[in-house]
């Protein structure tokens, strides 16, 4: 009868022991939690393909993706190819940025120029010269208005093949 005795409190003693450890574990937790939520819009600055963007410019969400056909010596101007507007009815801080470069071994002038309208004309705000990296533009875009992006490229005489260049707009 003894050794059940002493069984018994050791299992009792064992259980007694789970239950500390097992309160002390749940007291030291904490807890942390997520209220978060997903808003459901329209973009707030969209693309627009202008009068004289290439034919086979396709524009899918905040992707723009167009070839720019060129002659090589030639001076070749897309006065319209493209529009940034802010659809929005707030003002945008963005960044414009070359995130890759052209080739200089391979064009002469390569440049995508910003113009704004707010005022009914065309107001040149600045250049972008796509064979430099990380060539950027920073400005508001204000409720309402466009820029409209020129493309000045002259590929050198002799050149040939397909190079890409990649532009980013970055917004608050």
């Amino acid at each position: 009868m003894n050794v059940k005795y002493k069984k018994s409190l050791k299992i009792v003693s064992l259980l007694i022991t789970a239950l500390i450890i097992g309160t002390v574990s749940a007291a030291t937790y904490s807890y942390m939690y997520v209220d978060g939520s997903v808003s459901i819009g329209t973009a707030k600055l969209i693309w627009l393909a202008g009068t004289d963007s290439p034919g086979d410019i396709s524009i899918s969400g905040g992707t723009v993706t167009m070839d720019l056909d060129v002659q090589p010596g030639v001076n070749q101007t897309f006065a319209e190819a493209l529009f940034l507007k802010n659809q929005d009815g707030s003002n945008h801080d963005l960044t414009i940025n070359v995130t890759t470069a052209l080739s200089n071994a391979d064009f002469d002038q390569a440049d995508a120029q910003i113009y704004t309208n707010s005022s009914g004309s065309w107001t040149y705000l600045d250049t972008l010269a796509l064979m430099t990296l990380s060539d950027g533009y920073s400005a508001t875009l204000n409720a309402g208005d466009y820029y409209r992006i020129t493309f000045v490229i002259q590929a050198k005489t002799g050149a040939s093949g397909t190079e890409n260049f990649d532009l980013q707009v970055s917004y608050i």
